[in-house]
C-alpha cells in the first residue's frame, strides 16, 4: 500500500470506527475502548431498606440476607424475589456485616456480624438457610466472634473462614454439621480477605486492609496448606477495597475439571490507577488490556468499588464504578479474547442512580442486578436504600441498547460502499485478520504452556515425584494424560531448562531442607532420600546449582545460624 492510499484509508476509518464502535480514546498514546450507555430496569423495591447485607441467587431466586436498616440498626430479616415481588423472612439472628456462604448442598451458611447498632462489636452466631423451605435454623457458634469475614467451601465440603474487624483473626473450619474449630493462625489479620482456591484442598488468603482498616501494602499471601508466600506484584499493586460481602468464586475463570484455578482480581497502585490481576494458581500477573483501565469519563473521575464477577457463558468479567453524579459504570472485560494490544474493554454507563449501592450479582441471563445498599445521596450508614435495579449488560441486550440513529447507519453503509469500490477495505481487513490470527495462535501457545506448567508443578509437589530416583519424562506425561514431548517442550519454554534439570532442582531444594532440619544427617542419607540414584550424581548436581559441595553448603548454613 502506498502512502497516498494509506492516508485515504486512515481518513475513512477515522470516521467509520467511532460510528461503528462508539470508541473513546483513553489518552493520546493508548488504544481505544468501547463506551456505551445501557438500559437500566427498576425492579420492585425491597420491603426493608438495607446495607451491609449479602445478595445472591439461591435455588434460582434472587435473595438478600441480613445487613442493617434505617438508623444503622441490624435487621434480623431476609427477602427473596419471586413472581414479581419480594417476600420477607425472619432470620434467627441479625447479621449486619456478616458472612454468607452458598454451599454445594444448595443451602447457605450465615455467620457473625456486628453485635450492636452502629456497627459495634462482633458475634459468634451461626445459622443455616434452606432456600427450598425458605427456613432458617440456628445452631452452634463460631470459634472466634467475627464480622467482615470471608469463607470458602472446598471439595471436601469443609468450610473455612478467616478475616475480622477490630478482633483477632485466624483460620477456622466448619465440619458441615455443627462444629467450628481453629485450624491455624494467619501471618497478618485481614478485613474481608480474598480466598482463592489453588487445589481441591487448598486456597490462598490475601487482602488490602488489616483488621482495623489500615492499608496493608503487603506482599504476604497465606495458604491453608504449606508455607506463607511472598508475591512481588502485590508490593506495587494492592487488591481493590470493597466494603461488602463477596464470594471469590464469582471471579473464577479457570476449569476445575482440568485442575486449572484462575481468577480475575482488581488491583490499584499508589497513583490510584486500577488494573486487573490474573491469578493462576500461585502466579500473579497483570492481565494485558487494549488500554489502561479507564479512570475518567466525559463527566469526571470514576471510582471502582466492586470485585469482578464473571459470566462464564459469555467469557466476560464485570466491575462496577461510580462518579460524583452517581452514574453507575460497568467495565466489561472480554478475558477470553486476545488481540495485538491485549484484552478488549467496554465501559457501560447509566443515567445517575443515587439510590443503589450494593455489590453486583450476575443473573442467570447474564445481566447484573443490584439490590439495596448505600444511598449515594446521603452516603452514610443511617439511611440505606431499598432500590433494586437490573442492568442489561449481556452481549445480546447490550447490543440492542447500543443502536445508532438511522442516519448514522446510512453513513456507515455509504462508507462501506466506497471502501468496497476502492478495494482498500478488503486489503486492510485481510492484513488485520492475518495479524490477529498469528497473535491469537501465539497467545494460545503461551497460555497452554502456562496452564500445563501449573499442572506439572502441582503433581510434582503434591506427589513428590522427584523423590523417585528412576523418574522418567514418560511417568509425568502418563500422570497428566499427555505425551512426553509436550512436557519437555513446556518446561523448556517456561523454565528454560531440560526435564532432568527441572527435577534435580526440586531434589536439591529438598536436600537443603534435610540438611537444615537435621544437621547431623549423613550425606549418603541425604542423596538417597532426595531422589538421586548415586552419590556422584548428587555431588555434581549440588555443586552445579549452588557453587558449593554439600559439606561446604552445610558449614556455611551453620555459620549463618
Amino acid at each position: 500500500m502506498n502512502t497516498y492510499d494509506h492516508r485515504i484509508l486512515t481518513a475513512i476509518l477515522s470516521v467509520l470506527f467511532p460510528l461503528m464502535t462508539h470508541a473513546v480514546p483513553t489518552n493520546d498514546e493508548a488504544t481505544t475502548y468501547r463506551q456505551a450507555k445501557i438500559q437500566v430496569e427498576q425492579l420492585p423495591s425491597l420491603q426493608v431498606p438495607r446495607s451491609g447485607h449479602a445478595t445472591l441467587y439461591l435455588n434460582g431466586e434472587l435473595t438478600v440476607i441480613g445487613g442493617h436498616t434505617s438508623g444503622f440498626i441490624p435487621t434480623p430479616t431476609a427477602e427473596y424475589y419471586k413472581d414479581g415481588e419480594w417476600h420477607l423472612m425472619q432470620t434467627v439472628y441479625a447479621h449486619d456485616g456478616g458472612l454468607t456462604i452458598p454451599l454445594s448442598s444448595g443451602k447457605a451458611l450465615i455467620a457473625g456480624g456486628f453485635e450492636k447498632h452502629l456497627g459495634i462489636g462482633q458475634t459468634f452466631v451461626v445459622e443455616m438457610y434452606d432456600p427450598v423451605q425458605h427456613s432458617f435454623t440456628g445452631f452452634g457458634c463460631l470459634d472466634k466472634k467475627r464480622v467482615s469475614a470471608s469463607g470458602i467451601e472446598l471439595d471436601s465440603s469443609l468450610v473455612y473462614i478467616t478475616g475480622n474487624w477490630y478482633h483477632d483473626d485466624g483460620i477456622e473450619r466448619f465440619d458441615g454439621v455443627e462444629t467450628f474449630s481453629p485450624v491455624k493462625d494467619v501471618t497478618e489479620g485481614r478485613y474481608r480477605p480474598y480466598l482463592l482456591r489453588i487445589a481441591p484442598d487448598d486456597f490462598l488468603i490475601f487482602g488490602c486492609l488489616d483488621t482495623i482498616g489500615q492499608p496493608l501494602h503487603s506482599d504476604i499471601v497465606d495458604c491453608l496448606q504449606g508455607d506463607t508466600l511472598h508475591i512481588p506484584l502485590l508490593k506495587e499493586w494492592q487488591p481493590l477495597f470493597f466494603d461488602f460481602g463477596h464470594f471469590s468464586d464469582n471471579s473464577f475463570i479457570g476449569n476445575i475439571d482440568k485442575g486449572i484455578y484462575a481468577y480475575l482480581i482488581p488491583v490499584k497502585n499508589d497513583d490510584g490507577q486500577v488494573a486487573i490481576a490474573l491469578v493462576e494458581g500461585t502466579r500473579f500477573s497483570l492481565l494485558p488490556t487494549t488500554s489502561p483501565i479507564p479512570m475518567k469519563s466525559q463527566w469526571g473521575d470514576i471510582r471502582y468499588y466492586s470485585p469482578i464477577i464473571v459470566d462464564h457463558h459469555a467469557k466476560r468479567g464485570y466491575m462496577m464504578g461510580i462518579d460524583k453524579d452517581c452514574r453507575q459504570y460497568i467495565l466489561a472485560i472480554e478475558y477470553n479474547k486476545r488481540i495485538d494490544q491485549g484484552v478488549p474493554l467496554t465501559l457501560y454507563y447509566t443515567a445517575p442512580l443515587p439510590d443503589v449501592g450494593s455489590l453486583p450479582v450476575l443473573t442467570p441471563e447474564g445481566n447484573i442486578v443490584m439490590a439495596g445498599g448505600v444511598n449515594w445521596t446521603t452516603n452514610n450508614n443511617y439511611s440505606p436504600s431499598n432500590g433494586v435495579y437490573l442492568f442489561h449488560v449481556s452481549p445480546t441486550s447490550a447490543a440492542d441498547n447500543d443502536q445508532a440513529p438511522f442516519w448514522v447507519w446510512l453513513q456507515v453503509v455509504l462508507l462501506l460502499l466506497i471502501i468496497s469500490l476502492t478495494g482498500l477495505f478488503i486489503y486492510t481487513r485481510r492484513q488485520q485478520r492475518q495479524a490477529k490470527e498469528k497473535a491469537e495462535h501465539l497467545a494460545t501457545v503461551v497460555d497452554s504452556n502456562e496452564l500445563l506448567m501449573q499442572r506439572i508443578c502441582l503433581v510434582m509437589e503434591q506427589q513428590k515425584l522427584f523423590l523417585q530416583s528412576n523418574l522418567q519424562l514418560s511417568d509425568v506425561a502418563n500422570l497428566l494424560n499427555t505425551n512426553k514431548r509436550y512436557i519437555s517442550d513446556c518446561i523448556k519454554a517456561t523454565r528454560g531448562c531440560t526435564f532432568n534439570y527441572f527435577v534435580n532442582r526440586y531434589r536439591i531444594d529438598y536436600a537443603k531442607r534435610l540438611i537444615q532440619g537435621q544437621p547431623d544427617i549423613k550425606i549418603a542419607e541425604v542423596y538417597y532420600k532426595s531422589g538421586f540414584a548415586n552419590e556422584t550424581s548428587f555431588y555434581r548436581t549440588f555443586k552445579t546449582m549452588t557453587g558449593m559441595t554439600p559439606k561446604e553448603w552445610m558449614v556455611k548454613t551453620m555459620e549463618i545460624k
